[in-house]
């Protein structure tokens, strides 16, 4: 099972984009939409986990769930296999339903032999 990183905002470097603007509430509705990843897949706890201080690279090993504005500024596309695109709305209000579904279509790709 890959690690999955979800990004709503990053805290360190020169791309510091927020989801509200407050850290610490940015964190909690970050975390909450991980722990309802975790709890709608049946994922293990630790396999699904904030980045707060992303670094802009795209590691191939791991799943990216991305905040759709910070995709766009970031400079990558977003036809990468493993990033998953996120609307703001989404990440601010803990509606999983389409990062869901389209999680699942990775996981499964990228578990089906070549």
């Amino acid at each position: 099972m890959p690690e999955i990183r979800v990004i709503g905002d990053i805290l360190s470097g020169k791309f510091r984009p927020t989801l509200t603007g407050n850290p610490i509430v940015d964190a909690a509705l970050i975390n909450r939409f991980c722990q309802s990843l975790i709890t709608a897949l049946a994922l293990t706890p630790n396999s699904v986990q904030a980045e707060h201080h992303w670094n802009l690279t795209i590691d191939p090993t791991k799943v990216y769930v991305i905040d759709s504005q910070i995709l766009a500024a970031s400079g990558h596309q977003n036809r990468l296999a493993n990033v998953i695109p996120v609307s703001h709305a989404e990440l601010l209000h803990g509606q999983i339903g389409a990062t869901q579904e389209q999680l699942v279509a990775v996981l499964s790709a990228q578990s089906s032999p070549n």
